[in-house]
């Protein structure tokens, strides 16, 4: 949950932090433990397995947090 709020909320939000984002991307928001927890296939699939999100890597998630969330999503993403 720490790492989808630090690298994947600042996009997708109600509201965006991110500049030049004014509302979330395919319109998932993530700023919520029950938002992330359902979506986690979609989180795995994007940032893990093809790592196609942070687009461009914007919010510079590590390796190290790729692999932790691909952890917790195949032990059944349970909110912490």
């Amino acid at each position: 949950e720490r790492i989808v709020a630090a690298r994947c909320v600042p996009c997708h939000a109600a509201k965006p932090t991110q500049a030049g984002f004014n509302e979330a991307p395919k319109g998932l928001a993530l700023d919520t433990r029950a938002a992330i927890v359902a979506n986690a296939q979609r989180i795995g699939e994007q940032s893990v397995s093809t790592r196609a999100m942070p687009l461009g890597n914007l919010t510079g998630m590590t390796d190290d947090e790729r692999a932790t969330l691909g952890a917790w999503i195949a032990a059944g993403a349970k909110p912490d």
